[in-house]
C-alpha cells in the first residue's frame, strides 16, 4: 500500500522510525515532511500536502493511507481535513482507528506523540491499514452526505440552514 507520511518537528523522530517500520514491511512510503530536522517547520503545509497526495492516489484508483505525526495532534487534523475528501482522526486507541476505518472510511490518521505512548503506535497504524470500511449502505449514504456537503453546500439537495 502506498503510504504518505507527514510529520512536524514535534512529530518527526517517531515519524523516522514509523517511516522505517512501514518500508520494512514493504510499504511505498512517501515522505511529505523535511529531509532533515527542522524545529521551524510547521504543521499546516505539511498536513495539506499529505492529504492532497492520498486524494490525488484515490482519485487515480491507488490504494493510500496519509499518517501524519504530531505533537497534539489538533492542528493536524484541522488543517487536513481542510483538504476536499480527507477524513481525518487523531487517534490514541487502536480500536478507536478500527471503528474509524469501519464506519467513517478514514484516510487518513494523525499519531499525537503528546498523548501516545510509542509501544501503541504500531497498532494505531496496523489499525488504519488493515481494516476496511463497511461499504453498509447507511455508512455510504453518510460519506456521500458530507462529500456532496464538502463540494455543493447541501445534502440530498437540502440547504444546511445555520
Amino acid at each position: 500500500m502506498r503510504i504518505h507520511l507527514g510529520a512536524n518537528y514535534e512529530g518527526y523522530p517517531s515519524a523516522q522510525l514509523l517511516r522505517t517500520r512501514l518500508d520494512a514491511e514493504g510499504h511505498e512510503v512517501i515522505w511529505h515532511a523535511a529531509p532533515d530536522y527542522d524545529d521551524n517547520d510547521d504543521y499546516p503545509a505539511i498536513s495539506i500536502r499529505t492529504l492532497q497526495a492520498v486524494i490525488a492516489d484515490e482519485d487515480d484508483g491507488i490504494e493510500s493511507r496519509g499518517i501524519l505525526v504530531g505533537g497534539t495532534g489538533a492542528g493536524e487534523v484541522i488543517s487536513a481535513n481542510k483538504v476536499n475528501g480527507a477524513r481525518v482522526v487523531s487517534a490514541t486507541a487502536a480500536e478507536y482507528v478500527a471503528d474509524a476505518r469501519t464506519h467513517a472510511d478514514i484516510n487518513a490518521l494523525v499519531i499525537p506523540t503528546h498523548h501516545v505512548d510509542p509501544g501503541q503506535v504500531d497498532a494505531l497504524v496496523t489499525a488504519l491499514l488493515d481494516t476496511a470500511f463497511s461499504n453498509g449502505l447507511d455508512d455510504a449514504r453518510r460519506l456521500v452526505n458530507v462529500a456532496e456537503f464538502e463540494t455543493g453546500g447541501t445534502i440530498e439537495g437540502w440547504m444546511i440552514d445555520q
